[in-house]
């Protein structure tokens, strides 16, 4: 687990995007699974964001599609999987991160954490080489913000998936394995815990 933080403007959230493939970097050089993003072509791109699970600070979810659903979505970008699996797999992790009764619920009839434990499910469903989550714990207390942060890493940890949080919340930097500190677009500091 690696949180990146910094100060608002320091350009987090423009390197988790450009990680993600999300946007393309104009110059310079920005490797991901040691593949050059910077003028990739969009299947390769596509390739890249099929192995990177994505929880970003506004959940995201689809309104109209219960917590399952937004789950089974996820794998449905992938090729392969049978129906079954996919309803199988989507279950199976929302019940890991707690919502086994809330698997029919749409986002209305859930709480700010629930809702960011069904976007934790739909990031991790497809067992991705890699997640990247922006501020998950921004609109959470502090407890479930550390509930939510110790539930990636330990799905992160059962799925040997490396997990990088963009973060301004002091109270979870202890469960880092390594903090990268990043001002106006350079690392300032790079630890490891």
């Amino acid at each position: 687990m690696i949180i990146l933080k910094g100060p608002s403007g320091s350009g987090k959230t423009t390197l988790l995007t450009l990680m993600g493939g999300l946007r393309s970097a104009q110059s310079g050089g920005l490797q991901v699974f040691g593949e050059e993003l910077v003028g990739a072509k969009k299947n390769k791109l596509v390739k890249t964001r099929k192995n990177i699970g994505y929880i970003f600070q506004a959940h995201n979810l689809l309104a109209s599609l219960t917590a399952k659903q937004n789950v089974q979505m996820s794998l449905e970008l992938h090729d392969g999987i049978k129906a079954a699996e996919i309803e199988q797999r989507a279950i199976a992790l929302l019940e890991a991160v707690g919502l086994g009764d809330h698997i029919n619920y749409h986002p209305h009839s859930l709480s700010g954490g629930q809702k960011q434990r069904v976007a934790i499910a739909r990031a991790l469903v497809s067992h991705p080489k890699m997640v990247l989550a922006d501020e998950p714990t921004a609109a959470l207390d502090s407890k479930s913000g550390r509930d939510v942060v110790e539930l990636m890493q330990q799905l992160a940890r059962e799925q040997g998936c490396t997990i990088l949080i963009v973060t301004h919340d002091n109270r979870i930097l202890d469960v880092a394995d390594r903090i990268v500190e990043l001002e106006d677009g350079k690392i300032t500091l790079d630890t490891k815990h």
